[in-house]
């Protein structure tokens, strides 16, 4: 997560004063996580 975090920072930088650019969208979607079988469930 920290890695996306960083990258969309760097991308506001880059666009920042960049009069070109009208909009930025960006979609981010998310595995689910498989539950790990060495977790106990109570």
């Amino acid at each position: 997560m920290d890695n996306i975090t960083k990258a969309l920072q760097d991308l506001a930088r880059a666009i920042e004063n960049q009069n070109a650019v009208e909009s930025v969208k960006i979609t981010i979607t998310l595995k689910k996580q498989k539950p790990s079988k060495a977790t106990d469930d109570k």
